[in-house]
């Protein structure tokens, strides 16, 4: 075990080791207070550790040190648990703020997943001054195209004669409608892409959580562990506390599946990475599908700080997070990953929605078209872009048991043309259960 063979503590751990996989254990110590903190990391300096980072967020304490491992240590006073990370060393994210070419200006987009088979997916986009791209997530594999129209996006937006350069993609958990586009990317699309790094703190199908997952979560867990670990691409193990820099792009790095733990995960959703990113003073809050045990989690640690300009609703207003962040984030404006339809069937029972639509001065659906927010962010600058994809109907009732009113598609399909949507570019058949000619 790497803590016995390195020697890291001097004292036993108050719960078993959590396996995270990647040769990484963590260990937890109770009753843990600032000045034990400090002591103990004096001590690892004192036996050859080179001390990477030290982070404070809202007094939760970071601290990165490599030696013969990297070690990653977290410690946070409102309930005094040190969470300690060992792992075999691997590449750090960067520690210290880069430069960046300013071409053009820094933009991020809510992007429209094609949702006319499924109601899920996301997909995220941040477009640097240098003209690269970060990305968050992907989409669903019955969002067929959207790996060619997540390349397109950004070839659209690249000079003419340059590749297209993602500077970093974070994978916030391995649920299908997150990462399968992002795995087709990886297949067929790398041909005029320059992938700079992935980002992630993944949650391995040996952990002892995976007992409640389905047979899909498993086995797609680990079909993406097995295309990371063979990639050329370089991959980093994001831990909570962290602050990485990528372009003029700031990442606080204020959750992941480790925190959860000694409580038992049986949410999936739980094991989402969240970050807060800052570019040009403007705070956007990432959560991923995170649920109600990390929505705990960040309300107790962060409180106010947590306050940002624009938040990506979790789990796509499903069940996610509880209506106390979405106070403390303050939101002026509300991202829903999701089709209107869902939306409007969820609104009137989850108060999470309804409070974080009441705090924000605008919301956004990004089934009504990609969401283009310059930053920093002002109120006037926010775009919506035309709508791209439409619901078929008929077979979405054949693959998920959905049915809707004549009424309703159709009150559908005029939200779709107001919002500017194409029916040539939309793949949509002439024809919906005879309720419209298109």
């Amino acid at each position: 075990m790497i803590f016995d063979k390195f020697r890291l503590f001097r004292i036993n751990a108050d719960e078993p080791d959590y396996d995270c996989r990647e040769g990484c254990f963590m260990r937890l110590y109770r009753n843990v207070d600032e000045k034990q903190f400090s002591e103990w990391l004096d001590s690892l300096i004192a036996d050859g550790f080179e001390k990477m980072q030290c982070t404070n967020l809202n007094g939760n304490l970071y601290a990165c040190l490599q030696g013969d491992v990297t070690v990653n240590a977290f410690y946070t006073p409102c309930d005094g648990i040190l969470r300690v990370a060992a792992n075999e060393n691997k590449p750090l994210p960067c520690f210290e703020k880069q430069s960046c070419d300013r071409e053009t200006d820094t933009v991020f987009y809510a992007f429209e997943n094609d949702q006319a088979l499924i109601d899920c997916g996301m997909c995220l986009l941040v477009q640097c001054p240098d003209y690269s791209f970060f990305v968050v997530d992907s989409g669903h594999y019955m969002q067929f195209n959207d790996n060619d129209r997540i390349y397109k996006f950004m070839r659209d937006r690249t000079p003419e004669g340059q590749k297209v350069v993602v500077n970093g993609w974070l994978l916030t958990h391995a649920h299908s409608d997150h990462i399968s586009k992002f795995m087709d990317f990886l297949r067929y699309n790398r041909s005029d892409v320059i992938i700079e790094g992935i980002y992630s703190n993944l949650i391995p199908d040996t952990n002892e959580n995976s007992r409640f997952w389905s047979t899909e979560e498993v086995l797609l867990s680990r079909k993406l562990f097995k295309m990371l670990e063979s990639t050329d691409i370089p991959t980093y193990k994001i831990h909570t506390g962290q602050r990485f820099y990528i372009r003029n792009l700031c990442f606080d790095v204020l959750g992941t599946h480790e925190d959860i733990y000694p409580q038992t995960m049986k949410d999936y959703n739980d094991s989402s990475c969240m970050v807060m990113l800052t570019a040009e003073d403007s705070r956007i809050f990432i959560p991923g599908d995170a649920s109600n045990l990390a929505s705990l989690e960040l309300t107790k640690r962060y409180g106010k700080t947590l306050k940002c300009d624009i938040v990506q609703i979790a789990h796509h207003g499903h069940n996610g997070l509880y209506k106390e962040a979405y106070e403390l984030l303050d939101a002026d404006i509300a991202v829903f990953p999701i089709t209107r339809i869902k939306f409007d069937e969820e609104y009137p029972r989850i108060e999470a929605n309804r409070r974080a639509i009441e705090l924000s001065d605008r919301y956004f659906i990004t089934s009504d078209g990609t969401v283009k927010i310059p930053l920093p962010y002002s109120p006037e600058t926010v775009e919506k872009l035309p709508d791209e994809t439409f619901e078929d109907f008929g077979k979405i009732e054949r693959l998920w048991g959905y049915t809707y009113t004549p009424e309703r598609k159709k009150e559908l399909f005029e939200i779709f043309v107001a919002n500017g949507g194409d029916l040539d570019s939309a793949n949509l058949p002439v024809r919906y259960e005879g309720i419209f000619e298109m």
